[in-house]
């Protein structure tokens, strides 16, 4: 059985496929019975999706979309 550690270091792998037959199973096994592991992957997808859509804009010329970015990037935290 996987431990936490394990799974969030195989997360990317395992969202790209790039992980054997026996590792997705045991990462799937993991994530059936800890919530916190699926949260963690469904948050690590849903930040590489933002990831790409953003890219996809600005590959695109989206200049509005380009600014709003670089203007919230000037913001403090």
């Amino acid at each position: 059985m996987l431990k936490c550690r394990d799974v969030t270091a195989l997360g990317s792998d395992h969202l790209d496929g790039h992980t054997s037959t026996a590792k997705k199973l045991q990462v799937q096994l993991h994530l059936m019975i800890c919530k916190h592991c699926r949260r963690f992957v469904r948050h690590l997808n849903r930040s590489r999706q933002t990831g790409a859509a953003i890219a996809r804009r600005l590959w695109r010329g989206d200049d509005q979309a380009a600014a709003r970015i670089m203007e919230s990037l000037k913001k403090p935290d």
